[in-house]
C-alpha cells in the first residue's frame, strides 16, 4: 500500500524505479517517478507518528524505518530512514555525544544489514530546506544500491593506482599530510578533520579515521573512536553555524565500500559561504562539472579551527553543568 500526501493509504501502485546508463558519461542515472508524490510540506510529521501510533515504544530514542517513498526497490536497491531523536525540533548539531553515538550505532546497524545484499551502502543527511530537506524532524537516509556510484569508483581507482605504484593509501597519505598543516580543523586520537585542498564548498570538511578500515563494520559503536566521532560531528556543524551566524545548510555523507583497500571517511558539504549567502552549484558546476570555490581552504580551515575549539570547549562546559 502506498500513502498519499495526507498520509492516507491507497492501492495505486508506484511506478517502478530504474537505472539508465549514460554512454557519453559512462555513468548511471536513477529514475524514481514514484517520488513525485512524496509529502513535501505535509503538516503531520510521519516520524512523530511512529511514536503516537505505537510503532516505536517509549524507550526507543533513535530508530530505522522504511522510506515511504523509496527511490529504489529490490533488486536495484532498498531505502531506509534513520530517525535521530524523538524530539521533532532538534538538529543533529543539537545532540549530545551520547545521543549522537546512537546515530553512529544506526549507521553501523543499517550497513550490516544492507551490505549483505548490495555492493554499496550510501548513508547521508541533508539539513536545511534551502538544499532540499523536506521533513524537519532530525533524520538521515540510507540507500543500499546494486551499483557503485561514479564518485566512489573514482576514489577506488585512486586507491588502486597508489597500490600499483607501491604507494600508501591516498586517504592515509592525506591524513598524514593534513593533520599538522594549515588546512587542519581537528586532530584527535582517532579522527582527523580538514578542509581538503580541492574543496568545492568553502567550508567543506573531510573527516578520516586514523585506523584504516573500509566501512562502518570496522567501527565498533561502543568504542572510544565512535565516541570521539559522535562528539566531533555535532561540534563541527555548530562551528558552521557560528561561521554563518545562523544554521548552516549542509550535506553529510559516509563514504564506504566493502573492499578492505578502501579507507572509510565522512564528507561534510556545507552550503554556506558567508553569513546570509549560499554556495549552490550553478552553470559551470552543473553543466560542465567545473567547480569554482569562493574561498581558500587555508583561510576557511583557520576559521573552523578557531570556531570548533570554541564550540568544543562550550560543549564540555555544558556537559559538566
Amino acid at each position: 500500500m502506498a500513502r498519499s500526501d495526507d498520509g492516507s493509504s491507497h492501492a495505486t501502485p508506484r511506478p517502478a524505479s530504474r537505472m539508465v546508463w549514460n554512454d557519453l558519461w559512462s555513468e548511471f542515472t536513477a529514475q524514481a517517478p514514484g517520488r513525485m508524490r512524496r509529502r513535501e510540506g505535509a503538516t503531520d510529521c510521519p516520524f512523530c507518528a511512529d511514536m503516537t501510533s505505537g510503532q516505536v515504544d517509549a524507550q526507543t530514542q533513535a530508530w530505522i524505518r522504511p522510506n515511504d517513498f523509496p527511490a529504489f526497490q529490490p533488486p536495484i536497491g532498498e531505502c531506509s530512514i534513520l530517525i535521530y531523536s524523538r524530539a521533532h525540533d532538534r538538529r543533529f548539531a543539537d545532540l549530545s555525544p551520547d545521543e549522537a553515538l546512537r546515530v553512529v550505532g544506526l549507521w553501523r546497524q543499517v550497513y550490516d544489514d544492507l551490505a549483505r545484499r548490495y555492493v554499496c551502502v550510501m548513508t547521508w543527511e541533508t539539513s536545511g530546506a534551502e538544499i532540499g530537506q523536506t521533513q524537519r524532524h532530525p533524520h538521515g537516509q540510507t540507500y543500499g544500491v546494486s551499483i557503485i556510484p561514479e564518485l566512489l569508483q573514482r576514489e577506488m581507482e585512486a586507491v588502486e593506482r597508489a597500490e600499483r605504484k607501491g604507494q600508501p593509501c591516498p586517504f592515509c597519505a592525506s591524513l598524514a599530510r593534513e593533520e599538522r598543516g594549515p588546512r587542519r580543523v581537528f586532530a584527535g586520537e582517532y579522527w582527523v578533520a580538514f578542509v581538503p585542498p580541492w574543496a568545492r564548498y568553502p567550508y567543506q570538511t573531510q573527516i578520516i579515521p586514523r585506523q584504516h578500515f573500509s566501512a562502518m563494520d570496522g567501527l565498533a559503536p561502543d568504542s572510544e573512536a565512535a565516541l570521539e566521532l559522535a562528539t566531533l560531528l555535532p561540534a563541527v556543524i555548530r562551528a558552521y553555524d557560528r561561521a554563518m551566524q545562523a544554521p548552516m545548510p549542509y550535506m553529510l555523507a559516509l563514504h564506504q565500500l566493502a573492499d578492505p583497500r578502501y579507507h572509510f571517511h565522512i564528507e561534510l558539504l556545507p552550503a554556506g559561504r558567508a553569513p546570509g549567502k549560499l554556495k549552490l552549484p550553478a552553470s559551470s558546476e552543473m553543466a560542465w562539472g567545473f567547480w569554482l570555490s569562493d574561498a581558500l581552504p587555508e583561510v576557511t580551515a583557520e576559521d573552523l579551527r578557531t570556531l570548533l575549539a570554541l564550540e568544543m570547549a562550550t560543549g564540555e562546559a555544558r556537559d559538566d553543568s
